[in-house]
């Protein structure tokens, strides 16, 4: 029976594939536009604040901390890349704000009987920027890229993926090797673009979608200008360009949100105020579907006795450093998933703040005088440096001597995130559709898990979880999960960040999504 699927992610079993980072570094040159040497040689936040105010009610301006990686969404992995990409890219499904599932290249899609076949309707007359059809072809071709070689996310979906099939230009077939509760929800996922075979050399930094908005400029460390699509297959879109300027520094950031230079830019907990009281800016705040964390690396010495993590978990005063890095805009959390997911469970009493009991542990595992700490913080996130500062200190209670370094953007997913080279690190992960692309990462085998956790149970129950349709057996599933994180402390759960954002009281139609992405064709000037 043919039928249109539109999914919740509160009521509904869905997934998505593994979770991204918040942030990104630059990619290469791009051959359309290279900055003269005087350019390059001034900071891009100095280049911004010069930048004259926007003359045009069509030309949105975005102040954002990082650079993408690159403009290939099948290899990047940073938040801040998909947010630009997810206008230049489609993907065959999408979601809506509340996390529903909706028709987005693909017009309806129907199950087999076994729920191992998928037949996806493809919307007629989809365009790629070069100004070609569209066709199944090009998403067979996309999805086999993403499950192939140099693929991060390859085997998340090869895993799931059996074939693809174009049957006509505009029908295609997934086969999946069995049930999956998580697969729909992975289509979703930005990294999961379609995009034209003949431009896959030039995607990284030319790249060709069928998105709202084309790519006119990217100057690496400066700034991503893009310009509408006319022959957009959607809805009509207000604006006529976008521009996003790399601006690390937040209280620079602010500067040119108030002068005008720019129309969205990110905040601070301690900046909320002063927007607020500015009436031509608007202040945007909402719970978050992220997690921050403390990450500890499982295999190094003494954090692979699981007695010192869960010292450290003790003496770490959660609420202190959701105040000391954001002045209260975050929920405690026990997990690694935020309260605003119906999966999540509170086990923020597993391991409570309690020093005297934190040094019993650490007696008990022969570091009664302690030990020394690196714990490494990526710029340019306030939040986390903050955080660690707050942790520094209130480690030093239980005699963990604390060093903290900086570490730029770029070599932190390199050295810590890929490489798994560092003792201790603060990070958020965003938010996604279902549980299972949060808590996968904590299988043994995961590329993602860069904790270095192993845990034979936690494995089969991700397993179970992937393939378990029943949604409660499926809560039950993950709430053992969580459980298990709660207690075991591959990491040390923080809080759930709000989103906060100031905007120009012009801006009108801008959402926030479950997933880290910005869908600017809802956006206006007024």
């Amino acid at each position: 029976m043919q039928r249109m699927m539109k999914i919740s992610w509160k009521h509904t079993v869905i997934a998505s594939l593994t979770a991204a980072l918040l942030g990104g570094c630059a990619g290469g040159v791009p051959e359309q536009s290279s900055p003269t040497q005087a350019e390059a040689a001034k900071p891009a936040a100095e280049t911004a604040v010069q930048t004259q105010a926007p003359k045009s009610e069509g030309h949105l301006k975005i102040a954002v901390s990082n650079d993408v990686d690159g403009l290939d969404p099948h290899r990047t992995v940073s938040a801040s890349t998909f947010q630009v990409t997810n206008n230049i890219f489609d993907t065959l499904i999408g979601t809506d704000p509340s996390g529903n599932l909706q028709p987005r290249l693909a017009e309806k899609w129907t199950p087999s009987a076994d729920g191992k076949a998928w037949t996806f309707a493809l919307k007629k007359g989809v365009k790629f920027h070069n100004g070609r059809d569209m066709t199944a072809e090009d998403v067979q071709f996309s999805l086999e890229r993403l499950m192939g070689e140099g693929s991060p996310r390859a085997k998340d979906y090869s895993s799931v993926i059996d074939k693809v099939t174009a049957d006509s230009p505009e029908q295609l077939t997934i086969t999946l090797k069995q049930g999956s509760a998580s697969f729909l929800s992975s289509l979703a996922m930005p990294w999961a673009a379609v995009v034209p075979k003949e431009s896959v050399e030039q995607l990284k930094q030319k790249p060709v979608g069928t998105g709202a908005f084309r790519l006119v400029e990217w100057v690496p460390q400066q700034k991503v200008v893009l310009e509408k699509n006319a022959d957009y297959y959607g809805k009509t879109v207000s604006l006529d360009k976008v521009e996003f300027l790399v601006i690390p520094d937040s209280a620079t950031q602010l500067i040119n949100l108030k002068s005008g230079q720019v129309h969205i830019a990110g905040l601070s907990g301690e900046q909320a105020e002063e927007v607020k009281k500015d009436q031509k800016l608007q202040l945007y705040t909402k719970p978050s579907n992220s997690v921050q964390l403390m990450a500890l690396n499982n295999k190094v010495a003494p954090l692979d006795n699981m007695k010192v993590r869960q010292a450290i978990a003790l003496a770490v005063n959660k609420e202190q450093v959701i105040i000391g890095s954001n002045w209260g805009f975050g929920a405690k959390i026990g997990s690694h998933l935020s309260p605003s997911d119906t999966y999540y469970k509170d086990f923020t009493k597993t391991l409570e703040h309690d020093v005297t009991k934190a040094k019993e542990l650490l007696k008990e595992a022969g570091l009664e005088k302690g030990f020394d700490l690196t714990l490494s913080l990526p710029q340019p996130y306030a939040v986390h440096v903050k955080a660690g500062e707050v942790v520094a200190d209130q480690l030093k209670q239980i005699g963990v001597n604390v060093k903290l370094e900086t570490v730029d953007w770029g070599k932190w997913v390199k050295d810590i995130y890929t490489g798994r080279q560092y003792e201790a690190t603060i990070i958020a992960h965003t938010g996604r559709l279902d549980p299972d692309a949060m808590l996968s990462r904590y299988a043994t085998d995961s590329k993602e898990n860069y904790m270095n956790y192993s845990n034979a149970a936690v494995d089969e129950a991700l397993k179970k979880g992937t393939v378990t349709i029943d949604a409660k057996e499926r809560k039950d599933i993950y709430a053992s999960v969580q459980e298990t994180l709660a207690s075991e402390v591959p990491a040390v759960y923080l809080q759930a960040p709000y989103t906060l954002l100031g905007m120009s009281a012009k801006v009108k139609g801008f959402e926030t999504y479950p997933i880290d992405i910005y869908e600017l064709s809802n956006v206006s000037l007024q």
